[in-house]
Parts: C-alpha cells; structure tokens; sequence
C-alpha cells in the first residue's frame, strides 16, 4: 500500500511527556513561536494528553503555516486532503504540498506525488509521482523510498523491477520506516528478486514488530507456526498473532 504522511515533527514535541504539556505550548504558542503552535496541533489531532479536536488542530496548524512553519503547512495540507476538521478541499492541499515541496520540505513531495499516482484533484500522473516519491527519497523521507519501492516491487504504473525495489526498501528499512523492513523480509522470505534466505526474513520481521508494525508481528507469527526460519513454536505464534491483532491487524484477529 502507497502511503502519504503527515508532518508532526517539530522541536517541542518532547515536552507531550509533561504533564502541563499543553498549557507550556500553548504558552509557547501565544508567545509568538509557531513550531510551538504546530506541536500543540499535533498534540490536539492525536489526542495525546488533550481532547482530539480536528478543527483547533486545524486552526493551528494555519496559524503556524502563516508564522513561516513548513511543516505547519504540510500539516494543513494533509487536513485539507483528507476533510478533517475542515471542508475537504483537494485543491487547497495541492497548493499547500506544492508551495513546501519547492521549499524543500521532501514531506509535502511526497504526499503532492501520492496525489499525482492516484489522481486525486490532479490528472493521474505516474512520471510526475515518481519524480516526486525520487525527490522526497533522496531529501530523506523514507516514506518517499518506501513508495517507489511499492511501485516498482507491484509495478504500479512502471515496470516491475524486483533489484530497484529492493533497493528503495533497504534504504527506508535502514532510515526507521518499519513496513519497508517487513516488505522486505517478504521478498527474501518469498526469493522475489533475492535468493530466499528465511532467515534474514525473519530477523526484517521481527525488527519490523519490534518497531511497531503489526504486520510485522503477523508475518513473524506465521514463521513460527510453520517452522520456517526457525524452530516451529505454536505458543510464540498465537503471542504474535494476538499482539498483531490487538494492534489493529484484522487478518490475524480472524
């Protein structure tokens, strides 16, 4: 799956651990520091020690975008993108990821590309996502790699090429971006594009489950249910199958 982001990444994101968190950003924020605007954005659209408002995130994330914030901006856009907290407006989201991405806020490239490959408010455009994904990628947005790493692992819009796949996949496996490092362990799990090492599939699984994703721990799961990679281990599995489940992966709830 092709994924965009949202930029929630700003430098007084460390104080959400405070107990008077909000109160310290919002001062922060009326002081006239935008980032601190932002972060309490965030904090408002994740709910993380405040009730989840779409709308004041919203107003946030606006004032922080005015106070020459880009990733205020790229924040908003994705908001608009997606109609929370405010009128779905495409076209507003469009000129917000544009406007960053010229900044070099590789972010808002690579949402501006997810747009242009689904064709959602702009004429589908699978060389212009790529480009976008490329530039996102090499300005190190993971999510940028992992995508092209999609594209050419499925061939989505360009041709099937399982060695530059892989590549994009190592690169954001190595930068944090956890369903890179599960994608990948597939492929050598499966011997697409690689000699099949189970071995080095589970150890991208289990480092994709240990870094939060649930697909990760569902793959792991199977490995052990089936001896594959490692000694077969029924009790170790149903531990990976529920922690999958409980974190939201359907297909190892059923």
């Amino acid at each position: 799956m092709i994924r965009n982001v949202l930029l929630f990444v700003a430098a007084l994101l460390s104080l959400t651990a405070c107990a008077d968190a909000e109160s310290a950003l919002q001062e922060v924020c009326d002081g006239g520091d935008m980032e601190g605007c932002n972060d309490l954005g965030f904090m408002y659209r994740n709910g993380t020690g405040v009730p989840e408002d779409f709308e004041r995130t919203v107003a946030l994330f606006q004032q922080a975008c005015d106070g020459g914030v880009s990733a205020g901006c790229t924040n908003l856009g994705v908001m608009y993108e997606r109609g929370a907290g405010v009128g779905q407006d495409v076209d507003m989201a469009i000129d917000l990821y544009e406007q960053v991405c010229r900044e070099g806020v590789v972010q808002g490239c690579n949402n501006l590309g997810f747009l242009y490959q689904n064709g959602t408010g702009v004429a589908q455009d699978v060389g212009r996502a790529v480009d976008l994904y490329q530039q996102a990628c090499t300005g190190g947005d993971m999510l940028g790699c992992y995508n092209l790493g999609v594209m050419y692992h499925q061939g989505s819009g360009v041709d099937l090429d399982f060695a530059l796949a892989l590549g994009f996949y190592e690169q954001a496996c190595g930068g944090g971006d956890m369903q890179s490092c599960n994608n990948l362990g597939g492929m050598y799990g499966n011997g697409t594009g690689v000699p099949r090492d189970l071995g080095r599939a589970v150890a991208l699984h289990q480092q994709a489950c240990d870094g939060g994703n649930m697909r990760g721990c569902y793959n792991l799961g199977f490995m052990y249910q089936n001896g594959m990679g490692v000694a077969e281990d029924m009790t170790r599995a149903l531990s990976l199958y529920r922690q999958a489940c409980e974190g939201g992966d359907q297909q190892a709830c059923n």
